[in-house]
């Protein structure tokens, strides 16, 4: 079955294709446009790899990722590997979170990142101290 809608995207007879990160594993077809990530992978190569189907050899190509709260994470992660910020985009109806955490900014370099970002300051968490909170005397 894989096969037989794999065949039928390519040749065009089917203009999507939606399938899971596991499903998406080997796929090779060319002149793919866009990539859109429902969520963000976990792991920051899982990301470079599903975006990668795209824009091969030099062609123009475009991932769009939903990001939740919930991904913000994954997000930085995927961010520092890349060595830039990705482009965020407003849809109307949903809040941009458009701050950008200051640990991030210690992976990104200065040059690589948006003149516009905010950078959101956050006070350093204090360190958790060996000792009991209540200590018995």
């Amino acid at each position: 079955m894989r096969e037989k809608v794999l065949a039928s995207f390519k040749s065009g007879e089917l203009k999507y294709l939606v399938a899971t990160g596991v499903a998406a594993r080997g796929i090779d077809i060319g002149d793919l446009t866009r990539v859109v990530n429902y969520d963000l992978p976990f792991k920051p190569e899982e990301y470079i790899h599903r975006i990668g189907r795209t824009g091969r050899a030099g062609a123009a190509g475009e991932a769009i990722s939903f990001v939740a709260m919930g991904d913000f994470k994954n997000l930085c992660a995927i961010e520092s590997r890349l060595g830039h910020i990705i482009k965020r985009k407003e849809i109307d109806g949903f809040t941009v979170r458009k701050t950008v955490p200051v640990s991030i900014l210690n992976y990104v370099r200065k040059a690589n990142r948006p003149e516009n970002q905010p950078v959101k300051e956050t006070p350093p968490k204090r360190s958790k101290s060996n000792k009991p909170s209540n200590p018995k005397k």
